[in-house]
C-alpha cells in the first residue's frame, strides 16, 4: 500500500517553491480537512501534488458528504513547504488543522478506493 509522504521526505525532496493543491471552501475561506485512517482523531489538511488529484478527491467528498453538498469547494494552489511549516507551528495558523497529509498520486488512488469518506 502506498503511504503519504513522511515529513523527512517532504523537507528533503521539495523546495519552498513546490506547488501543492488543497481544497478550500470559497464562501467561508476555510480549508477542507478530511479524516485519514492512519491518523484517527486528527483533523488533517490534505495536500495533493496535482490539481487533478485534488479534484478527484473533491468529487468523492461531494458524493459522500451531505454536509458538503452545495458548498463552493475548489482546489487551490499553495506552496507546500511553507504551508506545512505553518501547520506545524501550532494554533495560530490559518489552516484550522492539527496535522497534514501529503499524497503521492498512487496514495491518492488507494485512499479514494479504501476510504469511507
Amino acid at each position: 500500500m502506498a503511504e503519504p509522504y513522511s515529513l523527512e521526505t517532504i523537507l528533503s525532496e521539495f523546495s519552498a517553491d513546490t506547488d501543492a493543491w488543497v481544497l478550500q471552501d470559497k464562501t467561508s475561506g476555510f480549508y477542507v480537512t478530511i479524516p485519514h485512517p492512519k491518523y484517527p482523531g486528527r483533523n488533517p489538511i490534505h495536500f495533493f501534488l496535482s490539481k487533478s488529484n485534488a479534484q478527484d478527491v473533491l468529487v468523492e467528498l461531494l458524493e459522500a458528504s451531505e454536509k458538503l453538498k452545495g458548498r463552493e469547494i475548489y482546489p487551490v494552489m499553495v506552496k507546500l513547504v511553507p504551508a506545512i511549516k505553518g501547520i506545524a507551528a501550532g494554533s495560530d495558523n490559518p489552516w484550522n488543522a492539527d496535522g497534514f497529509v501529503v499524497h503521492s498520486p498512487n496514495e491518492v488512488f488507494e485512499f479514494l478506493r479504501g476510504q469511507a469518506i
